[in-house]
């Protein structure tokens, strides 16, 4: 009998761990996962690597949401708040383009607007029951709140605003980042954001797919698209996963840019 309860036992604990975890569900304090989107309706691309330094929300929505529609007007205001001081807001949703293009023409999303293949919404949304639903990552790359965008948001993103960006990083990969693509133009810096993303990138034997991604969006934020672009590809072929996905994404905006303004000699950089 007690050989027959152990069995039961073992197999009950057995199953359990293939199940779901809610406590390995993302958390305040856990490090931002990667955004990983197959095409951005709104706006640029926003990566791990666009944002760092920054202060980001990662909010999961819906075309049919009620609630998430009812959310928008207000995101729409905390993005005009607050983004010269450093916040980026993004909306990801799992719909298919021309439900999410139809959308936006009639309701205005002015932050970035992401369509997920899925691994995004797998990464953030593990254990999260409903939408809409925010994570709010802080400028040193980890989850700070989390919650319905109506419920709290406001008062996280006045708080970590206000903090603003601190010190510029001992890293040359973060500074490069930190100087090129900084809230706070007085502060920029893209003569020493270029010559420390190419350290980087010199440093790392030609070979980290992320220092060539971020001497690629500082070489973008100087007007340089032809380079941007050409060192955006060859990040991507060196990346792996979602890395490649992120890298791969950029090439494509740079490669629009360069287009666009073939195009027109007027369009503004």
């Amino acid at each position: 009998m007690a050989s027959r309860v152990l069995r039961h036992v073992h197999f009950a604990l057995a199953f359990a761990l293939l199940l779901p975890s809610a406590a390995r569900a993302l958390d305040v304090g856990d490090p931002m996962p990667p955004i990983s989107v197959k095409k951005w309706m709104a706006n640029t691309p926003v990566t791990a690597s666009t944002v760092r330094g920054k202060v980001a929300v990662v909010e999961f929505w819906a075309t049919w949401c009620p609630p998430c529609r009812q959310s928008i007007p207000h995101l729409n205001q905390l993005h005009e708040t607050y983004e010269k001081k450093g916040v980026v807001i993004c909306g990801i949703t799992q719909e298919q383009e021309g439900t999410v293009a139809g959308f936006i023409k009639t309701t205005p999303m002015k932050y970035h607007v992401g369509l997920d293949a899925g691994a995004t919404s797998a990464a953030y949304m593990k254990g999260v029951s409903g939408i809409p639903h925010a994570f709010v990552i802080d400028r040193k790359g980890k989850v700070a709140w989390h919650g319905h965008p109506m419920a709290g948001l406001d008062e996280v993103l006045a708080k970590l605003a206000a903090e603003g960006g601190g010190a510029v990083s001992d890293d040359p990969i973060e500074a490069a980042v930190e100087l090129s693509t900084g809230a706070d133009l007085s502060k920029r810096d893209l003569p020493k954001a270029l010559t420390l993303a190419r350290k980087a990138h010199e440093g790392s034997g030609r070979k980290d797919p992320k220092a060539l991604g971020v001497l690629a969006r500082v070489h973008y934020e100087m007007g340089h698209l032809p380079t941007a672009l050409e060192a955006a590809l060859t990040a991507a072929k060196l990346a792996s996963g979602d890395e490649k996905a992120e890298l791969g994404a950029a090439a494509e905006f740079y490669k629009k840019e360069l287009e666009r303004r073939r195009d027109d000699p007027a369009a503004k950089f």
